[in-house]
């Protein structure tokens, strides 16, 4: 008879929270570039063998810092809060904006009057 053993990867529960699935649903956000570790908050979670950036989880808050796209602040809020709900329903969710990435480049075009035209 043979038996196979299949060995767990190391799960990332802290305090009844899979911070690997919370990073995956931030990170599925429109309005989120990535996580970041560092200033202001350092948020990171130091797991066995690996770090996972942008993300603490202690005493039933979990801290999230990202690099956000060029959109407003609410809805980047609205998109994180939204996201962990699903996978951290009893905890209290707070986000924090480390960088934001530069505008979309605006493009000009002359319309039908000859004049200069933007575009976001």
């Amino acid at each position: 008879m043979m038996v196979t053993v299949v060995a767990r990867p190391h799960t990332a529960v802290v305090d009844g929270v899979d911070v690997d699935l919370v990073a995956a649903a931030v990170r599925d956000c429109l309005a989120v570039a990535d996580l970041v570790a560092g200033p202001p908050s350092g948020a990171a979670t130091y797991l066995p063998g690996r770090r996972i950036d942008g993300i603490a989880v202690a005493a039933g808050t979990v801290r999230i810092q990202v690099r956000s796209r060029w959109q407003p602040a609410t809805e980047l809020a609205t998109q994180i809060r939204s996201a962990t709900r699903v996978v951290a329903p009893l905890h209290r969710v707070e986000v924090i904006v480390a960088d934001i990435e530069d505008p979309p480049p605006i493009r000009r075009f002359h319309g039908p009057d000859g004049l200069e035209e933007r575009t976001p």
